[in-house]
């Protein structure tokens, strides 16, 4: 079935301060974590109202919801209205290229398209779409199916922290956002066609690409284990991660810029070391809200390590 609440980018659109709300929230759910960022308008800044910050959880949605309600008020916030991502491995991202039609025909032949993917997941699902381009006689769709599990769990969660759910949103989706908006803020990158992202994360890794489409490939990467691993291991370990990202780049025409998120920000030897080896082939590039959304803030502390969260607070403003 659609739903409603399931969102996907307007590509390439520069959000404007339109709501009267100057308090925007994003909250990034994982199984064990969250990570929560709280935007303000002050003026016409956009400013940290107070610094992201994650949260440990249980995996049990009530309690979840208790600890989040228990952990913002802790901290003197009254959250009732939030942005959710969902992880990952909880959607599969499916692109079509359907002539244009009535909306009934288009729904129609996206639900053909989806049928035996939803099928193969063996599980209840919903779907939500977004024409990301179109020419003159078809539309490039991306439609995203995630498990009703996983919803369920934003939906739980958020009731229990006594918090209305605005959006849900594919983590990726969020990061893809905020490299779009990057994109334009800077002019050596304006015309690049391909966007290509790696983000780095404790629970899920991937390489995301996108070019009138979203291409998702995860990367084995366990963080745990690499903390432990001597420095001869740990290039080991980046050197399997290069020959990912080159497997990845056989069916797909590179991009000059590669967007990095996430934990590449805690470990910076792991970006050294692939642009070395990259050496002028791509150039690495850190996603930088900072930039992207036009944020007034000048500290040292690592907010791309937040970037979903800030991504989705962001979303608040459209």
């Amino acid at each position: 079935m659609k739903l409603n609440k399931i969102k996907l980018p307007s590509l390439d659109k520069v959000l404007p301060f339109s709501k009267k709300n100057k308090l925007f929230t994003g909250i990034e759910l994982d199984t064990d974590y969250a990570r929560v960022t709280i935007l303000e308008k002050d003026g016409e800044d956009l400013i940290f109202s107070i610094m992201p910050f994650e949260i440990q959880l249980t995996g049990d949605n009530d309690q979840d919801g208790l600890i989040l309600r228990q952990e913002l008020e802790r901290r003197g916030l009254n959250v009732k209205v939030a942005n959710f991502s969902i992880p990952v491995p909880s959607v599969l991202i499916k692109n079509l290229k359907l002539p244009k039609v009535s909306e009934k025909e288009m729904i129609d032949a996206i639900e053909w398209n989806i049928k035996e993917d939803i099928e193969n997941l063996k599980t209840e699902t919903i779907y939500d779409y977004s024409i990301i381009h179109e020419d003159e006689d078809f539309y490039d769709i991306v439609v995203v199916i995630a498990k009703n599990e996983q919803i369920n769990r934003v939906l739980e969660v958020a009731e229990s922290a006594n918090i209305e759910v605005d959006t849900i949103e594919p983590t990726a989706i969020a990061l893809l956002n905020l490299a779009f908006l990057q994109k334009e803020k800077v002019d050596k990158t304006k015309e690049e066609k391909n966007i290509c992202l790696i983000h780095l994360d404790k629970n899920d890794s991937y390489l995301l690409f996108s070019n009138n489409n979203v291409i998702i490939q995860p990367i084995d990467m366990n963080f745990k284990l690499y903390e432990m691993l001597d420095p001869d291991a740990k290039e080991q370990e980046v050197t399997r991660l290069i020959n990912e990202i080159n497997y990845f780049f056989l069916t797909l025409q590179e991009p000059r810029i590669i967007y990095t998120s996430g934990l590449f920000v805690k470990y910076p030897e792991i970006k050294a070391y692939t642009q070395l080896k990259f050496s002028t082939r791509f150039i690495l590039e850190d996603i930088d809200p900072v930039l992207s959304l036009n944020i007034k803030y000048s500290g040292n502390f690592p907010i791309q390590i937040y970037n979903t969260s800030i991504s989705l607070a962001y979303r608040g403003i459209e």
